[in-house]
C-alpha cells in the first residue's frame, strides 16, 4: 500500500519518519506545483494522502465525500481511497490539535483566544477552539480579517496560537507580534514544528507562560490518519511513544561553560554514545575564517563573537547534533535563541585552577584572568543553561547529561 504527504515544498517534512513509526507502509512526499495538482489526482496510484501547505482547501473539489467536520472546518487534510475508487476527504489536524492543547495542560474553555493567521491552518484552529469553549475568538491576518495594527486592543487575551509558517525553518527568528502588553497571557501555541522553539514561543517562554510547538499536533494528526489510512486501532496509545521518541532524537545536546573545562571532550563522548554528528564552534569558525586566536589578535574579539554568532546560527537551525561552544559565546545575548531553538543547554563547570590557558587569548594571565572572566560571565552562563554539572570524570559526564536528557525529553 503506497500512502503520502501532498504540498509544494517538502524537503524537511517530519511526516516520513512519523509514519515509519506507526506502521510498515510506503509513505512518499509528492511535491507537486498548483499547475499539476489536476494531472496527481488523474495518474496518481496511491491510497491515501495527508495534505499540507498550500493544498488543504484546493483538494476539496477532488473529493467524493468529505465528512462534517472537515465540511465545518472547511479544508481537508487526509485523502483516502475507496475500494470503489471513490476519495473521502476529513481533517485529522483537527483532532492533532486538539490533543496537542489537552497534552499541554493548555485550559481553552472560558478564555478569550487569538489565532494569528487565516489561512486554512487558522480555520482548524478557530474551530477547535471554538468547540473547546473559547470565550472569544479573533482572527488576525492581512486580509479579511482584523490587522494586527489592532493587536493592543487584544491585551487582555489568555492564550495566543500562531497559525502561520512565520518563523518556520529556513527564516528562522521571524514573529508577527510583540508579546509585551499581554498582561493576562497563560499560553502559546505554535503549530510551527522546525524550530521546535520557535521565536514566537521563546519570547512566551521568557514571560513564564505555558508554550507548546507543533509537533505533538503533527504527530497526532499522523497517528489519526493512519487509523484510515490502515485501520489503525488505539490511536492515542501510539501517540505519546512517538512523540518522546522524535523529540529526544531531534533535539540538540548544548555544551557551555569556561574554556578548558572539557566541553570538546565531553561532546565527543556524548556524540560517539549517540551516533550523532559533534559539532564544535570554535572548529566551525576556523574551516572558514582559520585560527580563531589568530583572528581575534588581528580582528579584534568583537569581529570574532560575530563570527561566531554565524557558526552558531547554521548550527543551531539544525537537528539532533551535540555542540560544543566558545566559553564566551553566552556573552553574545542573542546566541540563547539561536542555542535553545532546537536544543537543550549544558553548562559544564571545573574549579578554575585545573583549567588550561595556553593557546587561548583570553585566559591569557592565568588564575586571575579566568577568575574575572568567570564573574563576568557567571550571570550569562547561569542565563542560557538549563542543565549545570560538574566535569570531574568525563564517563560521568557524559552518563549524567543523558539521564537528564532523557527525562526532560519524556517530561
Amino acid at each position: 500500500m503506497s500512502f503520502g504527504l501532498l504540498g509544494r515544498t517538502l524537503g524537511h517534512s517530519f511526516s516520513p519518519q512519523i509514519h515509519a513509526q506507526i506502521g510498515d507502509y510506503d509513505y512518499q512526499l509528492y511535491e507537486v506545483e498548483p499547475m499539476d495538482i489536476t494531472a496527481f489526482f488523474e495518474s496518481s496510484d496511491w491510497q491515501g494522502i495527508n495534505v499540507t501547505i498550500p493544498y488543504k482547501e484546493t483538494v476539496m473539489p477532488y473529493c467524493d465525500e468529505i465528512d462534517e467536520k472537515a465540511q465545518r472546518i472547511g479544508c481537508v487534510n487526509t485523502l483516502v481511497r475507496r475500494a470503489d475508487g471513490t476519495l473521502f476527504g476529513t481533517n485529522t489536524d483537527y483532532d492533532g490539535l486538539a490533543f496537542a492543547l489537552d497534552n499541554a495542560g493548555i485550559a481553552i474553555e472560558g478564555r478569550k483566544c487569538l489565532v494569528l493567521g487565516n489561512g486554512a491552518t487558522s480555520k482548524t484552529v478557530t474551530t477547535v477552539l471554538t468547540d473547546k469553549g473559547a470565550r472569544e475568538v479573533i482572527v488576525f491576518g492581512r486580509h479579511d480579517a482584523v490587522p494586527y495594527s489592532d493587536i493592543a486592543l487584544h491585551h487582555d487575551a489568555e492564550v495566543i496560537v500562531n497559525a502561520t509558517p512565520v518563523g518556520m525553518y529556513p527564516n528562522n527568528g521571524g514573529r508577527l507580534i510583540d508579546l509585551d502588553g499581554f498582561s493576562q497571557l497563560e499560553a502559546c501555541f505554535d503549530v510551527i514544528y522546525n524550530p521546535h522553539r520557535s521565536r514566537f514561543l521563546l519570547d512566551a517562554e521568557r514571560r513564564g507562560v505555558t508554550v507548546c510547538d507543533g509537533l505533538p499536533m503533527l504527530v497526532a494528526q499522523a497517528v489519526f490518519a493512519a487509523k484510515y489510512f490502515i485501520g489503525l486501532k488505539d490511536v492515542e496509545a501510539h501517540i505519546a511513544p512517538i512523540l518522546s521518541r522524535m523529540v529526544e532524537d531531534d533535539e540538540n545536546i548544548v555544551l557551555i561553560g569556561m574554556p578548558g573545562v572539557g566541553k570538546t571532550t565531553v561532546g565527543e563522548a556524548l556524540a560517539a554514545r549517540l551516533g550523532r554528528r559533534f559539532i564544535d564552534i570554535d572548529s566551525a569558525v576556523e574551516e572558514k575564517y582559520g585560527s580563531v586566536p589568530d583572528y581575534i589578535n588581528t580582528h579584534g574579539i568583537d569581529a570574532f563573537r560575530a563570527v561566531e554568532t554565524e557558526a552558531i546560527a547554521a548550527c543551531g537551525k539544525e537537528h539532533g547534533l551535540v555542540i560544543a561552544t566558545g566559553g564566551g559565546s553566552v556573552t553574545v545575548p542573542a546566541n540563547k535563541d539561536l542555542l535553545r531553538q532546537n536544543g537543550r543547554i549544558y553548562w559544564i563547570e571545573r574549579p578554575l585552577e585545573d583549567l588550561p590557558t595556553d593557546g587561548r587569548p583570553l585566559s591569557t594571565g592565568g588564575l586571575e584572568t579566568l577568575r574575572r572572566l568567570y564573574d563576568e560571565r557567571l550571570v550569562c552562563y547561569t542565563d542560557f543553561a538549563d542543565c549545570r554539572l560538574q566535569n570531574d570524570d568525563v564517563a560521568q559526564t557524559v552518563t549524567h547529561i543523558l539521564e537528564d536528557f532523557h527525562e526532560a525529553m519524556h517530561h
